[in-house]
């Protein structure tokens, strides 16, 4: 069976706070993650279409519920019309007064703040999901 290395997965995150976006970006690339960001919902929702049409799609959405144009959890439900099988992680300050019943199934919430041991724990869980799948 062929080794799959962990920078071949590629994990899509939404979130409009710069500072936690770009921590994101350089926790997920420093594990050796392929990352693509987005500051809306709506830009979160073009990238995860423009990439699962131009070839294997994403391994992982991180988002925020609170983004502009378009709540996490509306980006979320779309996805996972598009793709019902999608590894979905949202991660915000709101996860105690979300509306869970609107909650696709691939879908992991979190609270902010979170801890980050915790939080690469859970990526590490679900992108683990996926490659044995693959």
């Amino acid at each position: 069976m062929p080794t799959i290395r962990l920078d071949s997965l590629k994990i899509l995150v939404a979130e409009d706070e710069p500072e936690v976006l770009r921590y994101y970006n350089v926790l997920l690339e420093d594990l050796g993650y392929e990352v693509v960001t987005a500051k809306d919902g709506q830009k979160c929702l073009d990238a995860y279409r423009n990439i699962a049409g131009a070839n294997r799609g994403f391994d992982l959405v991180i988002l925020d519920h609170k983004i502009p144009r378009k709540t996490g959890m509306e980006v979320a439900n779309e996805i996972a019309v598009m793709s019902p099988s999608q590894k979905l992680l949202m991660v915000t300050a709101y996860a105690g007064v979300l509306d869970l019943t609107q909650k696709p199934e691939n879908m992991i919430i979190m609270s902010k703040p979170f801890d980050p041991d915790e939080l690469i724990a859970t990526i590490r869980r679900l992108t683990n999901e996926v490659l044995s799948y693959r």
